[in-house]
């Protein structure tokens, strides 16, 4: 079955053994070819959604749970109604933020100690994240055939003894041809999620263009910048979990300020179109450097507008899997390599190292 999407990973990487765990969805019955055929490429319209999932505290800056409790299910139909619309207004990319199945869990970073977020939701959060080929899965990959999108979403993923932070990319003809977990989650998301491995950084070649996936802080983390755009994407779908209206001098990292300017510089330096799906204020980025590009700020109403659009010419793409000469190049890293200074101890340290969480303690160290 995944024959042809091995062929298509840069320098035949094939993708990890976990992705050909999900069950697929009933099949559409034109091949990706047929379907993609119909389609007019010179006029690609691309949806990234900034509408929050059911039962997620607001406005976006409340990391108050208290009362509140995520909904899976929910979440996941009414992914479905956006997928549904979306493809009514010619999308035929769709992409979700960070964690949105079942909901970034706005309390995991915050500075109280201890946090009481993990200790009266994180075993309610646990038994709301998806699990790969579950009901709820494979009702994802069957909306992506029948609305004939190419569906890219973040979910916080249920798998053996762990979560994730994951994200997956499921083709029109329901093919999973990305199914990746978070490199490395970001400070405190650590004590909730496990890390993710390196050769889940990977692009692939699809009928429309080179697509890849990365997770909000993924964006500019070396190790995770440069072996993706070392790939070449025309498409990049980036998820974060939220993002404010612009101008709160109180914030930092979470501010519109930041997330903004990590998805437009992925942009600038990879040559590649950027997605930014997040709940708030969401743009489209197009390749390069450019001041042209699509976005809808935090205050303006998701029931009114719950996706931004953004039309790209997609016979326009590179489509190719490397560039020798880029700034991505081998040559490029051989550089970084020889410029690395002397003077630095060649000690791995602590914080890269593979860091995992185990379900079972943290559902003990829960209050309910």
């Amino acid at each position: 079955m995944y024959l042809a999407l091995l062929a298509l990973i840069k320098d035949n990487l094939a993708p990890p053994d976990w992705l050909q765990e999900g069950q697929a969805p009933e099949q559409g019955t034109r091949s990706i070819h047929e379907v993609v055929a119909s389609w007019d490429l010179t006029n690609l319209t691309l949806a990234a959604v900034r509408a929050p999932p059911v039962n997620w505290p607001l406005p976006i800056m409340n990391k108050d749970w208290d009362g509140v409790s995520p909904d899976l299910n929910g979440t996941v139909d009414l992914a479905v109604k956006f997928i549904k619309e979306a493809s009514q207004n010619n999308a035929r990319v769709v992409a979700f933020p960070e964690v949105w199945f079942p909901g970034y869990p706005k309390g995991v970073i915050n500075d109280e100690v201890p946090n009481p977020w993990f200790e009266y939701h994180v075993k309610d959060y646990i038994q709301n994240s998806l699990v790969v080929g579950s009901d709820n899965w494979n009702k994802l990959a069957q909306a992506a055939v029948d609305y004939e999108v190419y569906l890219g979403f973040g979910f916080s993923e249920k798998a053996d003894d762990h979560l994730y932070i994951a994200q997956a990319l499921i083709a029109p003809d329901g093919e999973v041809l990305i199914h990746r977990h978070k490199l490395r989650p970001t400070a405190q998301e650590r004590d909730l999620w496990t890390d993710g491995q390196l050769d889940e950084i990977y692009a692939v070649s699809t009928p429309i263009g080179r697509v890849g996936m990365l997770s909000c802080y993924e964006h500019i983390t070396p190790e995770a910048l440069f072996s993706l755009q070392a790939q070449t994407e025309d498409i990049h779908i980036g998820s974060w979990p939220y993002t404010p209206d612009f101008g709160n001098q109180s914030l930092t990292y979470e501010s519109a300020e930041a997330m903004t300017t990590f998805a437009s510089f992925y942009a600038a330096v990879g040559e590649t179109i950027v997605m930014q799906s997040t709940v708030g204020t969401a743009s489209i980025f197009p390749a390069g450097q450019s001041a042209n590009y699509t976005q809808i700020v935090a205050n303006v109403s998701f029931e009114e507008h719950p996706l931004v659009y953004r039309v790209a010419n997609a016979t326009g793409f590179r489509n190719t899997t490397y560039n020798k000469n880029g700034e991505f190049s081998w040559g490029s890293l051989q550089g970084i390599n020889r410029a690395f200074p002397a003077y630095i101890p060649k000690d791995m340290g602590t914080y890269v190292l593979y860091h995992e969480q185990n379900l079972q303690t943290l559902s003990n160290e829960s209050l309910v």
